[in-house]
C-alpha cells in the first residue's frame, strides 16, 4: 500500500493525529529530503526508513515502485504540504497505480488552500497555477490564460522571483491587481500582504533581501488590462 501524506509547512502542530500514525505505521517513507523528513519521524517516534525520491530520475521512480509493492505500508511525503500537489508524487502514484497497489491519500496543509482560505476575496473557486514556468513570455502567457477565466488564481513563487512576479502582474494585468501574498506561512515569521501588485511591489521593492517560500492569490475581476506588446522578446527570461 501508498499513502501520499500531507505534513506541515512549518508548524508542527499542523500534522494530523491520523497522518502521524500513519508515518509511525509506515515500513518506508519516501521523501524530498531525507533531513527534514528524518527530523519529523523523530518529533513523532517513528522508527520508519526514509529514502529520498527524485521524480526525475526513472532508477529512483523504479525504486519507489518496488518499495511499495513490496513493503506492508509506504509513505511519500513531501518537504512541505501535500505530495503531488506542485511537488513530486504525480508519476509514483500513477506507477503505483498501473501496477495494482492500492493508494491513499491522507489529506492535510496544503498552501494553496490555506492562502485562498484567509485572501479575502470570493470563494467558489480558483485556478492553480503552481510554479510559473521561468521564459517572461510563458509566464505572461500563464497569467493571461488564467486570468481569462475570472476566477482569483493562486501561483507559487521563490523570494527570489517574486518582485519579477508581481511586476509582470501589474505590467499584464494592471497595477490595481488586488492580491493576496503570504511568505513564511504557519512559522514565526508568518507575513501577508492583501493590497494590490503595485502596493505589494513597492513593499518588497523597499527590502534587500526577502526570505521565505511564499503562495499568491491574484484576482483579476475588475482590471484594467493593458494590451500585451507585440514587440516582446519572447525568448526573454524573466
Amino acid at each position: 500500500m501508498l499513502h501520499i501524506v500531507a505534513t506541515p509547512l512549518g508548524n508542527l502542530e499542523d500534522l494530523s493525529p491520523r497522518a502521524a500514525r500513519v508515518l509511525r505505521e509506515a515500513d518506508i517513507v519516501l521523501c524530498e529530503d531525507t533531513r527534514r523528513t528524518l527530523a519529523l519521524l523523530r518529533h513523532i517516534g517513528s522508527p520508519a526508513r526514509a529514502e529520498r525520491y527524485n521524480e526525475h530520475d526513472e532508477n529512483s521512480l523504479a525504486r519507489a515502485v518496488s518499495a511499495a509493492m513490496g513493503t506492508r505500508k509506504a509513505a511519500l511525503v513531501c518537504d512541505g504540504g501535500t505530495p503531488c500537489v506542485s511537488d513530486p508524487g504525480w508519476k509514483l502514484v500513477a506507477e503505483a497505480v498501473k501496477a495494482g497497489i492500492r493508494v491513499e491519500s491522507v489529506p492535510g496543509p496544503c498552501a494553496a488552500a490555506a492562502v485562498f482560505a484567509a485572501s479575502g476575496f470570493p470563494s467558489g473557486a480558483f485556478v492553480f497555477l503552481g510554479f510559473l514556468p521561468r521564459k517572461k513570455s510563458k509566464i505572461e502567457k500563464a497569467v493571461r490564460g488564467a486570468a481569462a477565466f475570472g476566477k482569483p488564481f493562486i501561483i507559487y513563487e521563490s523570494p527570489f522571483r517574486i518582485k519579477k512576479l508581481l511586476e509582470t502582474l501589474a505590467r499584464v494585468l494592471g497595477p490595481q491587481t488586488r492580491v493576496a501574498l503570504c511568505r513564511e506561512m504557519t512559522k514565526i515569521h508568518e507575513e501577508w500582504l492583501r493590497c494590490t501588485a503595485e502596493e505589494a511591489l513597492k513593499s518588497l521593492a523597499s527590502r534587500s533581501k526577502v526570505l521565505g517560500e511564499i503562495t499568491l492569490v491574484a484576482d483579476p475581476r475588475g482590471c484594467a488590462a493593458p494590451e500585451p506588446d507585440g514587440d516582446e522578446d519572447e525568448d526573454a527570461d524573466n
